[in-house]
């Protein structure tokens, strides 16, 4: 049956509706075109209730201003052959005008061409269109890639051109897929540095919804602390200085006590301890920082240097030890970075001209009568 309608249609026999779309002419049964689009079958009624029944005309006449002539075209092909030409140039454009002129099952052709065509570089534009369009499911498949995918997303220049309201709605998202939040930072930086004149003022609104308590503290002192635009922003600065209250460590003191290690008193007995604690002058509160990274250790010495601490040789298990470990205070954590020529223990360290001294001490031997750098 469509093949013969759509002959008809071809050689004019039985048309009666034109549509002029950008001065072209296209000649079409009312009713098959009304059976496929609400669209037009509310406008043919329309028309055809107000159109003068005495004029003898049998066509009903439309002009249309607001619909591409290829388009259309293709739109008709569609209705009377049930084939369709979409590929990435125009599944966009054919969807929009599928869905505004309600060619319903047009529109599910065109979604699921669109679903399968999904990349890093045109979910958020698809996400956008779907969400104007009303189209359910193709807004929750492409807001589902966009979410999953969100460290390919980040380095698209899709990202950093849309709204400021979809740009928070998307990496404020719950699902956002990021094993660091430093990403989402960087990204919000980004979109902002894009248009800085007219973006630079929502600095503060889009620093909010970063997860700013799962940054490491030392890429917050070392890059968020120095990014121009958190500087010349109180509020954005304010949302920095609230970090401490979440983590329970301060970024930034001018000096601080650290107690490593140590004896505990058990009863008659004791144990060691492996914990290190930081005592913060400024506001008289003691703090926990990265245990030490062994069991039963002894004997050991202890010296700061910069913003980190040494700690050197000892005891564990009758045996003395060389090696020499570090605690990154931006890290938070210990690391072994060296190991001394000779094993010692109960031995002092110092530092002198940017560098480490251990002097003295116990040997495999016995006492030690020298100086080691």
């Amino acid at each position: 049956m469509l093949k013969e309608l759509n002959q008809q249609r071809t050689a004019k026999e039985f048309t009666d509706l034109k549509i002029i779309v950008e001065g072209k002419e296209f000649e079409v049964h009312q009713n098959v075109l009304a059976s496929c689009s609400l669209y037009f079958k509310d406008l043919i009624k329309s028309r055809s209730r107000s159109s003068d029944s005495k004029n003898g005309e049998k066509l009903l006449q439309l002009t249309m201003t607001n619909l591409n002539a290829e388009v259309l075209e293709l739109l008709l092909e569609f209705v009377y052959t049930g084939s369709l030409i979409i590929d990435s140039g125009n599944a966009k454009t054919l969807l929009e005008a599928a869905n505004k002129f309600q060619f319903h099952t047009f529109c599910k052709v065109c979604v699921s061409f669109l679903e399968k065509q999904l990349t890093a570089s045109n979910c958020l534009g698809i996400l956008a269109m779907a969400e104007a369009m009303q189209c359910t499911e193709l807004y929750s498949m492409a807001k589902a890639y966009a979410l999953q995918n969100f460290p390919d997303v980040a380095s698209q220049e899709e990202i950093l051109n849309i709204s400021k309201e979809d740009f928070i709605s998307y990496i404020s998202n719950d699902s956002l897929n990021t094993k660091a939040e430093e990403l989402v930072y960087e990204t919000v930086i980004k979109w902002i540095k894009k248009e800085p004149t007219n973006r630079a003022q929502h600095a503060a609104e889009l620093l909010a919804v970063v997860r700013l308590p799962f940054i490491h503290p030392s890429y917050l002192l070392n890059v968020v602390d120095n990014e121009e635009l958190i500087k010349s922003s109180e509020a954005c600065r304010d949302l920095v200085n609230e970090i401490p209250k979440f983590i329970g460590i301060p970024l930034r003191v001018a000096e601080v006590i650290v107690l490593v290690g140590g004896r505990q008193m058990i009863g008659m007995n004791q144990r060691t301890l492996t914990a290190v604690t930081c005592f913060n002058p400024q506001n008289n509160k003691w703090y926990p920082l990265a245990s030490l990274p062994f069991y039963d250790r002894e004997f050991f010495s202890v010296v700061s240097a910069g913003d980190n601490i040494y700690l050197s040789g000892g005891m564990e298990s009758g045996v003395t030890l060389s090696d020499v470990w570090c605690y990154m205070s931006l890290l938070d954590n210990w690391n072994l970075v060296s190991r001394m020529t000779v094993p010692r223990c109960r031995h002092n360290s110092l530092v002198y001209d940017g560098k480490i001294y251990t002097i003295g001490g116990l040997g495999v031997a016995g006492n030690l009568d020298h100086v080691e750098r």
